[in-house]
């Protein structure tokens, strides 16, 4: 059976959370007002990062500069040429926004991987979000990881899905994937609501367990 890897990219990919470190720099701090209101579910993915990008007022050289600071987690590039060398699609799955993804994965030679995500846009001194993914059952989402996860096996049934996430934003995921490797907050989901997982800190970890249950060869 083949195997197919969908993973998070802030936190997860990236050793830190990018879309929050953004919005927090560029709105003076103000951004941290909405996200106990995200995470109980007050505010949507959607209403909340409208509400972010609304607070944004920067040039995109300012922006990519703020962004050159970031790093990929550990094991990452490795773990990129071992996914192409066992023929396994690797597939970025954010909650966030496509335009910072793509910079810090092209800063990395890694331009090639694809992302599925929101979009952000920068323009006239500003950010403007849009949501090119529909969510057909959920609302809290912008792009809801679950129904990505869903439409891709849909797509290639004869396949095993390896969802991988750090956060609020990974829990609709973790119930269509076939094995999930979770830490933070996602981890803290998984233990609550009796969800197996695998534990991890980073990608050396990742590839480690994978070839010891047999989805990837070394």
């Amino acid at each position: 059976m083949r195997t197919a890897i969908l993973s998070d990219f802030d936190g997860t990919v990236s050793r830190r959370d990018i879309g929050y470190n953004l919005f927090h720099h560029f709105s003076q701090g103000r951004n941290a007002e909405l996200v106990p209101l995200w995470k109980s579910g007050a505010l949507s993915t959607r209403e909340c990062l409208l509400k972010e990008a609304a607070m944004v007022h920067a040039s995109p050289d300012e922006i990519f500069r703020f962004l050159d600071q970031f790093e990929l987690n550990r094991g990452f590039e490795d773990f990129v040429r071992q996914c192409r060398s066992n023929g396994t699609d690797l597939i970025i799955l954010s909650d966030g926004l496509d335009f910072y993804i793509k910079y810090v994965l092209e800063r990395f030679g890694l331009s090639d991987l694809p992302v599925i995500s929101n979009t952000g846009l920068l323009e006239n001194g500003g950010l403007t979000v849009t949501f090119p993914y529909d969510n057909q059952s959920c609302d809290r989402c912008g792009s809801c990881k679950g129904e990505r996860i869903r439409e891709y096996r849909q797509r290639h049934p004869e396949t095993a899905i390896v969802f991988i996430g750090d956060g609020y934003s990974d829990t609709c995921g973790v119930s269509e994937a076939d094995l999930v490797f979770a830490k933070k907050d996602l981890e803290q989901y998984c233990v609550l609501h009796n969800i197996d997982h695998v534990k991890y800190d980073t990608f050396i970890d990742v590839s480690r367990c994978l070839m010891e249950r047999g989805y990837m060869r070394d």
